[in-house]
């Protein structure tokens, strides 16, 4: 749940009665800002370096958005914006692991994003909409509506975890004439017999090159089928 700090960033009203029009809006602000991380991190969003990107004061963005905390907010859910939420005929348990593959790629073209999502998820409307369209994609699954809200959190949850690992893995190993191989330092802890159970587990449980795109949707579709929700 998105804290109630920040979350007073949705019902923040930018027009003064009886004042000047706004001259920018949140979806701006989180655009810029957006902008911003996607080239060089979190690390590279400031209130200053916002403000320069849609040429405002760094005095005047505060009446938008009060602290670093809700520029966050308005970031992670101008993301969800992207998400598209037409509707669709297709079984409950095929319409989520649509929404997850969105997702995956969602995250992968804003590398920032899964630690957000896993530490601090918004509630503004993209958002919402995005939960409303999952909601109703499970309208025929029998499972009380606050445990179908907890299945799209670990979706969410999923996704996430999965990205960043995706995210930090280290490069294989090549050798000449040979498939990428296991990262040697990890190569040489397999071979020594330590941890025999992880071996297994790394080397033998499925086809080295099996594509990631394949490995997520297997990961969804068990985690659906855990909840009930059965994919064709």
């Amino acid at each position: 749940m998105a804290s109630p700090d920040r979350a007073r960033v949705w019902l923040r009203p930018t027009d003064r009665k009886g004042g000047p029009a706004p001259a920018h809006s949140l979806d701006s602000i989180g655009a810029a800002a957006v902008g911003l991380a996607d080239a060089s991190g979190l690390a590279g969003v400031s209130m200053r370096k916002v403000a320069a990107a849609i040429g405002a004061g760094a005095a005047s963005l505060y009446r938008y958005v009060a602290s670093h905390d809700e520029l966050l907010e308005v970031m992670v859910d101008r993301v969800a914006g992207e998400y598209d939420l037409s509707p669709s005929s297709e079984p409950a348990a095929d319409q989520l692991l649509g929404l997850a593959l969105q997702g995956r790629r969602i995250m992968h073209r804003h590398p920032w994003l899964p630690p957000l999502l896993l530490t601090r998820p918004s509630l503004g409307p993209n958002t919402l909409a995005y939960l409303e369209c999952a909601l109703e994609s499970m309208a025929g699954v029998d499972l009380p509506e606050p445990r179908k809200l907890e299945a799209i959190a670990s979706l969410t949850a999923i996704t996430s975890a999965f990205v960043q690992n995706e995210l930090s893995a280290i490069p294989a190993v090549e050798s000449a004439g040979t498939e990428p191989a296991v990262p040697s330092h990890l190569a040489a802890a397999l071979a020594s017999g330590q941890f025999p159970r992880l071996a297994r587990a790394m080397l033998d449980a499925r086809p080295a090159r099996e594509p990631a795109d394949d490995v997520f949707s297997g990961l969804v579709r068990r985690q659906l089928r855990g909840e009930g929700i059965t994919c064709r």
